[in-house]
């Protein structure tokens, strides 16, 4: 990874699970969805355009090594590259959280194992509701199709 970052605006709750994930800056692996689309939509900076800065809130991602395209020169990402990015991450979250609970949800206490899997995965507990509300979502969809996988 280069020592050049972008910076995305990300819901408390998947920054949170983005850099207990990666760390911080964001080194996503080598040959990741998330490299290939910052790969292809990394661009040099356009005239008039301002680089990228730290923001209240906002994530570092690191810009991965490239032969041809240094960081070096190539290091502006795009608002709607940006948008894609984060469509990435948000998909990235919702297979780690379906993956590991979807196992576990049989019984009715689903808010402690909702807590335990923030909790394991350095998500403050005041942003629990909002990841048990994307997981009761996911689950409803395909309950909503004929597909009954739980509650």
């Amino acid at each position: 990874m280069s020592k050049f970052n972008i910076y995305l605006q990300l819901p408390a709750y998947l920054a949170e699970w983005l850099t207990h994930s990666f760390g911080s800056p964001v080194e996503f692996p080598p040959n990741s969805n998330e490299c290939a689309i910052i790969r292809a939509f990394i661009q040099r900076l356009p005239p008039g355009a301002l680089p990228d800065t730290v923001k209240d809130g906002n994530v570092a991602v690191a810009i991965p090594s490239s032969k041809a395209k240094p960081p070096m020169y190539f290091n502006y990402l795009s608002p709607r590259g940006k948008a894609a990015l984060s469509e990435a991450i948000m998909d990235l979250f919702r297979r780690n959280l379906w993956a590991e609970l979807s196992r576990v949800d049989t019984s009715a206490r689903l808010n402690s194992k909702i807590y335990a899997w923030c909790e394991m995965h350095g998500i403050d507990i005041v942003h629990a509701d909002t990841v048990r509300q994307k997981f009761y979502r996911m689950r409803n969809a395909y309950n909503r199709k004929g597909i009954f996988l739980g509650k």
